[in-house]
């Protein structure tokens, strides 16, 4: 039994920084069981960012692992997914494909808005990245592939690694990836796990965003004054001698004009 709004967080590092991923079950089925898949069996660690163009989309899916299995899983085709009218924005997941049930291995990440994405069956989200989209966007870009521009031959790239290293060294790559399922169903019971409930030692997901939260909030708090002071906060000492001069200003004028008084009333007497 899979629970179909079943998630999963993936947290990928690259040669260009860190991002997370978060997966829909819900928005895609088929697409959603194998990108999870293949992202558990580390088949993405190590692997090129082939296809780079600036403004449009990322595109990878092409492993260097040596597991005969695991690549013949990943050649294999999955059945297309019904549309559920999720548009395209900055940091959407999609499968690429070329044709009805086509979806393999080949994910890509869209950079904008572009209308044309979405149009065929094939290419229903199944996620978003939710953090480091700017490292995403930093990926370093040779231009779309021939017969539009310059960058890499995908089929070549299926020769090994030597290819992009020699031909495009500057291209960036995946170190490697960590998944964490979220809403699982425990087979003993067939209970939902919440994600409250599921944690990993690696990629505490929920903890992570709490504590971001939390962070938040304490900031605020401790930009006060009396903090800064107790931190050596040189700006806030300045304040502090400013309102201090400013009360002791006050306290000057005030005296004055009771002094005045009290000499009116002693001249009048």
């Amino acid at each position: 039994m899979v629970n179909p709004m079943e998630e999963a967080i993936v947290r990928c590092k690259t040669t260009a920084g860190t991002f997370t991923l978060k997966l829909n079950r819900i928005w895609s089925p088929n697409g959603y069981d194998r990108a999870v898949e293949l992202f558990e069996r580390k088949f993405y660690d190590g692997s090129h960012f082939f296809r780079v163009v600036k403004g449009f989309l990322v595109q990878f899916g092409i492993s260097y692992s040596e597991d005969k299995e695991l690549q013949k899983f990943a050649k294999s085709t999955i059945k297309d997914d019904p549309p559920k009218g999720i548009k395209f924005k900055p940091g959407t997941m999609s499968f690429a494909g070329s044709g009805d049930n086509s979806r393999t291995s080949h994910l890509f990440i869209s950079y904008g808005s572009a209308q044309s994405l979405g149009r065929e069956k094939w290419e229903t989200p199944i996620g978003e990245v939710i953090e480091g989209m700017e490292h995403v966007e930093s990926f370093y870009s040779y231009g779309d592939m021939p017969p539009w521009g310059k960058g890499p031959v995908q089929g070549k790239i299926y020769s090994g690694r030597s290819y992009i290293e020699d031909n495009f060294p500057k291209t960036d790559s995946f170190i490697r990836c960590r998944t964490e399922r979220l809403n699982t169903v425990d087979d003993d019971d067939d209970k939902i796990v919440l994600k409250s409930d599921h944690k990993t030692d690696e990629e505490n997901f929920a903890a992570s965003l709490a504590k971001q939260e939390a962070g938040a909030i304490g900031k605020l708090r401790l930009n006060s004054p009396l903090k800064n002071i107790q931190d050596g906060n040189g700006d806030s000492l300045i304040l502090i001698a400013v309102i201090i001069c400013f009360l002791l200003g006050l306290l000057f004028v005030v005296l004055r004009l009771l002094s005045n008084r009290k000499n009116k009333a002693a001249k009048t007497s």
